[in-house]
């Protein structure tokens, strides 16, 4: 069993958040998009981030890393390696930092 079989896929990690058994920090990058979801989806996020005390935004994000985690398994090598590619001008936006510490009420 590698040290990679011990930690917890990007799932479980929100799973974790979720319930008060983990905490994050990081660094983000602010972009502004506007995306409708389907209401069914939303009212799901927006109660697992009331349930965490977290905002709707951390869950949207764990949740697109883990649907992201599992598409790159499920995608050719070469696509992956594009997909993955950072350009300078990625590299390059201002970035934000953040610590997310699950149970705690989030800063407004």
């Amino acid at each position: 069993m590698s040290i990679r079989d011990d930690l917890p896929n990007k799932a479980e990690f929100l799973a974790q958040l979720i319930t008060g058994d983990a905490g994050m920090e990081g660094r983000t990058v602010s972009v502004q998009r506007s995306h409708r979801f389907p209401l069914h989806i939303y009212t799901q996020i927006e109660n697992l981030a009331r349930i965490g005390k977290m905002p709707a935004s951390v869950v949207i994000n764990e949740l697109l890393e883990c649907g992201l985690e599992a598409l790159i398994k499920e995608l050719p090598p070469e696509v992956v390696k594009q997909a993955r590619f950072t350009k300078e001008e990625q590299i390059n936006r201002p970035l934000v930092s953040v610590k997310i510490k699950a149970g705690k009420k989030p800063k407004s």
